[in-house]
């Protein structure tokens, strides 16, 4: 369906492949002592939003360019040590 305008789709519910209501999972930070600095959140972002970056002499995951995160939410979910708060 061609969307004309935003108020064709006001009150439509975006549904996930499995016919789920689709619930943003927008990431609130990292806990840095959690992180072990691995990569997999990185590698996972379609955005491009997280960086490995130096916190307090060690490496870890750190929320970059959030404002084009777009919630799917696969950093939370392929973290190992459930550092996405």
């Amino acid at each position: 369906m061609k969307v004309k305008s935003l108020e064709q789709v006001r009150n439509q519910v975006i549904l996930s492949q499995d016919g789920t209501p689709f619930v943003p999972q927008y990431p609130g930070g990292v806990n840095y002592y959690r992180c072990t600095g691995c990569g997999e959140c990185i590698k996972v972002c379609p955005q491009g939003c997280i960086e490995l970056q130096e916190v307090e002499g060690k490496k870890v995951a750190v929320l970059t360019n959030i404002e084009l995160c777009i919630g799917d939410g696969f950093c939370k979910i392929v973290c190992p040590e459930d550092a996405f708060l």
